[in-house]
């Protein structure tokens, strides 16, 4: 199976730097790393958090990454192609032309966007900035657009909705209307050792945080409130619910930043709470726990949405206007 562009630059890196091509120090720069490897600056950012994640990188008081744990003597020198484990033509990272390969990258630059505003999408200028054909940004928008993050107006131009109080109020009241009942229904088809899986995971986690990457999070979020009400036999539900899905994206976006892993867990012990009940096969009480989860929930995501639009601003895009 192909690796995707960002997968193929860490893997390259990565094994630069376990080699000692790239020695400790050493200044990794977003711009001149796209430029070494012919490639968009945005699989180059995808896997530069990751080797940071991973601690093969680290962050410091500068633009860019330095090579190693821990910050350290900046070596600034100019790069090529001879510091990496490039052995011919072949051998060199190549571009994906699939949505899944820039997928992430709009959504989080949309969610951040939209705390701060409506927008008008051009998808030509989207498609020039992440150097992807109309057909995948068209894809992109799509599958946004089904998650409720956005959608087209009268004219059939693209529109990035505004988060604000009064739409996710909306949108945790829908989830609170139907997801107890969802689950409820689900109960009756999810596999036993499914629920128990989940538990495990959400016990693992509890023993790790803070110490944990932040697309852990969305896989958690994931279990409860995608994969187990996926169960349910009621496909339009299902679809109703997917537009609210895009509060979801605030767990997988904001907390990529670390800075702001709160004191207390996020979500784990309500999570808990729903699937012990199922696991006792108390399909009524988890969905009694599902709807105060949602009430503690939406508490949660207003505060990290507000800590975010004041702690942060929003570099203009040239696929973004604004609309007043």
């Amino acid at each position: 199976m192909k690796k995707h562009l960002n997968d193929q630059l860490f893997s390259l890196i990565a094994s630069s730097i376990e080699d000692g091509r790239l020695v400790e120090g050493t200044l990794l720069l977003e711009g001149q790393l796209a430029d070494i490897f012919s490639v968009g600056r945005s699989p180059v950012r995808q896997a530069l958090v990751r080797l940071c994640d991973e601690e093969l990188i680290c962050t410091f008081d500068g633009r860019g990454y330095l090579v190693g744990k821990q910050p350290g003597e900046v070596i600034r020198k100019k790069l090529d192609a001879s510091a990496f484990a490039i052995l011919s033509e072949e051998a060199r990272p190549k571009k994906t032309e699939s949505w899944q390969r820039v997928y992430n990258d709009i959504e989080r630059e949309l969610l951040h966007h939209s705390l701060f505003g409506s927008h008008r999408i051009n998808e030509l200028e989207l498609s020039k900035y992440y150097g992807i054909s109309r057909t995948v940004s068209n894809q992109v928008l799509t599958r946004l657009q089904l998650m409720g993050l956005v959608e087209k107006d009268e004219r059939s131009r693209w529109q990035l909705l505004e988060w604000d109080d009064q739409r996710l109020a909306d949108l945790y009241e829908i989830r609170r209307r139907l997801e107890p009942y969802v689950l409820m229904r689900a109960a009756e088809f999810i596999p036993p050792a499914k629920v128990k899986l989940f538990i495990k995971r959400l016990l693992e986690a509890r023993l790790r945080y803070p110490d944990m990457e932040s697309r852990n999070f969305d896989d958690l979020e994931s279990d409860l409130h995608i994969r187990t009400l996926s169960y349910c036999p009621n496909k339009e539900m299902l679809n109703m619910l997917r537009r609210t899905h895009s509060i979801l994206l605030s767990g997988k976006h904001i907390l990529l930043d670390k800075s702001y892993f709160p004191d207390e867990e996020p979500f784990f012990a309500e999570h808990l709470e729903v699937f012990r009940e199922l696991d006792a096969n108390n399909a009524e009480a988890a969905a009694q726990s599902m709807e105060q989860h949602l009430l503690i929930a939406e508490r949660k995501v207003s505060q990290r949405l507000a800590h975010f639009k004041a702690h942060n601003s929003v570099a203009d895009v040239p696929y973004l206007e604004w609309v007043r």
